[in-house]
């Protein structure tokens, strides 16, 4: 029998000999669903994106192989490769919105996929991933982090492929649209006779929803846990940010009402709600980067611009932005020591040799070793980017920091010492940390406060415990289920 995917004792390594992925065996057959677990750095999407017949930059396979339809994908050249890759497999990345042309229409995105479509099938194409006809006059900016997934796995579908390969499909989604997402990618499989290969942290879900689910490497001792911290009783610090009536729209769809938000120095406050709430946008407008925007906003008791207004260099490196998927933001052929150079050069560090040691001193901060400095992106695992993110984020010297879902992709061991890492930055260096996070777990162990966004608008905020404890709008007690 032919599989849709077969992967038989298949290894990685980088060109520096890095083991990037364990020798591995993998069946899928059409129908059906595997599921990808294991801790951060395993290999997952080493392995997924081996499906598709890529690899790093200067990696290569050791040992094993891997067929797809009856096809070796590594026995193919770069034209073929393509060719082949459009008739027969799709990818879903971890970040759908990235590879999602904003520019265009969700009709446009689709004809462009299947030329051959007809309106009739693209609207079904929609209905099957539980949209309605009347996306297809929407943009992807316009859309949630959770409604974009769904565009994307639209996207694959209308090419008919016989393999769909989804990285992390739950990461960033609170417990009910991880659940409809995992429902859809299972009726995917059943449905249309579609192989389904999907990796993620969510044991819970992925077993549920999978036929087959493979531990991708070895996975570390669980570390000793801690108990739930509890923070200090006293008066928070001065203000390090305040944003007064903040709001957003795209086009002319409203993403944001008017946002009330303060954060005191050395404290870390959670922006919570369902996906589509707002909680991105309202990250990007503090960052200066979502332009269409209105309110005032102060950091440190100075006034910085909101919406199309521009920022000095200082104020823009005021608030620091560490975003859920780093490989979005990390050029893939810059170095650990390259993308690090950047920010420290617009902070008035010229001297080669200074910049390698600041660059050094900040990977010591967020506890990696200095010869981290010479390697690319794509020979890091998921935790090692963050801590780069996290590292060139300090960089700037931020007053505050703003943590998009940056544990959403990770394991949990990984997650919680990512966290640690934030905290321990926010009491030493006395900056303010906002946590977006749809992990109650997350919140609850590192937020002084929380504050629930639905709608773009604040539906519940107050001391974390008591929210959590006892939530009152409607939105808050699905969080919490």
């Amino acid at each position: 029998m032919t599989h849709a995917v077969e992967v038989s004792d298949f290894a990685v390594e980088s060109a520096s000999g890095t083991r990037l992925l364990a020798p591995i065996s993998l069946r899928v057959s059409a129908g059906t669903v595997a599921a990808l677990t294991g801790p951060s750095g395993a290999g997952k999407t080493t392995l997924m994106r081996a499906i598709l017949g890529h690899l790093p930059v200067g990696a290569a396979p050791v040992s094993g192989s891997i067929r797809v339809a009856g096809q070796d994908v590594f026995a193919l050249d770069a034209l073929a490769l393509r060719s082949w890759r459009r008739r027969h497999i799709a990818f879903v990345s971890q970040d759908p919105g990235a590879a999602l042309n904003p520019m265009m229409r969700i009709s446009g995105l689709l004809r462009e996929a299947g030329p051959r479509s007809t309106d009739l099938e693209q609207v079904g194409v929609l209905e099957r991933v539980g949209l309605p006809a009347r996306y297809l006059r929407r943009r992807p900016g316009e859309l949630s982090g959770g409604e974009q997934r769904r565009i994307a796995l639209a996207v694959a579908l209308i090419r008919q492929v016989e393999v769909l390969v989804v990285d992390e499909p739950l990461a960033g989604l609170h417990g009910q649209l991880s659940n409809d997402i995992a429902g859809l990618l299972r009726s995917l499989a059943t449905e249309a006779g579609v192989g389904v290969v999907v990796s993620g942290h969510n044991t819970r879900v992925l077993h549920q929803l999978a036929d087959d689910v493979v531990s991708v490497g070895a996975a570390p001792a669980a570390p000793e846990r801690l108990p739930v911290r509890m923070l200090d009783s006293g008066e928070p610090g001065p203000i390090s940010l305040r944003a007064r009536g903040i709001a957003a729209t795209a086009g002319r769809k409203t993403l944001l009402g008017s946002v009330d938000l303060e954060i005191a120095a050395g404290e870390a406050v959670a922006v919570v709600g369902p996906s589509g709430a707002g909680k991105t946008t309202l990250s990007r407008v503090l960052a200066g980067i979502h332009t269409a925007a209105s309110g005032s906003l102060e950091v440190d008791g100075r006034a910085l611009a909101v919406g199309r207004g521009r920022r000095s260099r200082r104020d823009r490196r005021r608030i620091q932005l560490i975003p859920q998927n780093p490989l979005s933001t990390l050029n893939p052929r810059h170095t650990v020591l390259q993308a690090l150079s950047r920010p420290l050069r617009l902070n008035g560090i010229s001297s080669r040799t200074e910049i390698a040691t600041r660059a050094a001193s900040l990977l010591a901060d967020v506890d990696l070793p200095a010869d981290m400095l010479g390697r690319l992106p794509d020979e890091l695992s998921g935790g090692q980017r963050q801590r780069v993110a996290i590292a060139r984020a300090l960089a700037g010297e931020p007053d505050v920091l703003i943590c998009d879902e940056i544990t959403s992709a990770l394991h949990a061991a990984t997650a919680e010492s990512v966290m640690d890492l934030v905290e321990r930055t926010q009491i030493t260096r006395g900056i303010g940390v906002l946590v977006v996070s749809h992990d109650m777990a997350v919140v609850a162990r590192y937020c002084r406060r929380i504050v629930v966004l639905a709608d773009g608008v604040v539906v519940e905020h107050g001391d974390t415990a008591t929210v959590l404890a006892e939530p009152i709008a409607p939105q808050t007690k699905v969080l919490v289920v």
